[in-house]
């Protein structure tokens, strides 16, 4: 996955992993994280059933191969067809998305970013708030990225 993600967010408009993917792109993400290993023809039945799109067999194809050299799946030759994985779960590609929003916000803002966060945490509904402090004091687990 690109490591400055943040600066290519494409949807403004989108949520989550939308600012960094199409919509198309995200939904056969998310296809391939509920069902993989999966070939183009697993997620073109899924999106035709569970989204009602009609999409073409090459469509589904050329966003997988996409995906593939953007580094979000891989690629392993089954006979005469491929099978995809994806390269991170979907928890981890949001943790990336969010890391590489934060390192290039601090890169380009430095301590006015940490600052404004702060700040916007006494915005925050308490419980949110609360579960928030809660997750800071569990241990962090094992990154196998580094």
């Amino acid at each position: 996955m690109a490591d400055d993600l943040y600066r290519k967010a494409r949807n403004k408009n989108a949520k989550g992993l939308g600012k960094f993917l199409g919509e198309l792109e995200l939904a056969v993400m998310r296809v391939i994280w509920d069902r993989e290993p999966a070939t183009v023809s697993d997620v073109l039945e899924t999106l035709h059933q569970e989204e009602g799109r009609r999409l073409a067999y090459t469509t589904v194809m050329t966003i997988m191969s996409r995906l593939t050299e953007k580094g979000w799946l891989v690629a392993e030759k089954q006979g005469r067809a491929f099978s995809y994985r994806a390269v991170h779960s979907r928890q981890e590609a949001e943790a990336a998305a969010v890391s590489s929003v934060m390192r290039a916000l601090l890169e380009d803002f430095g301590d006015v970013v940490v600052t404004q966060f702060v700040k916007e945490l006494d915005d925050l509904d308490p419980n949110q708030l609360a579960r928030l402090a809660k997750l800071a004091d569990e241990p962090e687990e094992a990154d196998d990225r580094e």
